[in-house]
């Protein structure tokens, strides 16, 4: 279990990365990739959410039943950090997908002349 909670902790921060690097891409690349690039923004942040749940939720169940956790143990900070961040992806993911259906297109744009 010790091997799996580690592998889906650390693949969730590739995840992550992975994610940095989504919203970069959609926040610099233009309309068109404004306008699909929310799709898989949104999925990458579900899915990441989704697996560092899966790991803290696997830390649960051995911090009940495996003897590594003796009586006065406790899960401290990170277990806040973790619980906020895998919250945060996963509302940004909904905030996100929202936002696609709800805000108007960015359509009716005129370029301005140029002087020359």
């Amino acid at each position: 279990m010790w091997r799996s909670v580690g592998f889906l902790m650390n693949f969730a921060v590739v995840m992550e990365g992975m994610t940095l690097i989504a919203f970069l891409v959609v926040l610099i690349g233009g309309k068109q990739m404004r306008e699909r690039g929310w799709k898989v923004l949104s999925g990458m942040l579900l899915l990441a959410g989704v697996i560092q749940c899966a790991g803290m939720s696997l830390i649960a169940y051995l911090y009940d039943n495996d003897d590594r956790f003796f009586p006065g143990w406790r899960l401290d900070t990170s277990w806040i950090f973790c619980t906020i961040s895998w919250s945060v992806m996963v509302l940004t993911a909904t905030f996100i997908s929202a936002s696609a259906y709800l805000v108007a297109p960015e359509g009716g744009y005129e370029l301005i002349p140029d002087e020359d």
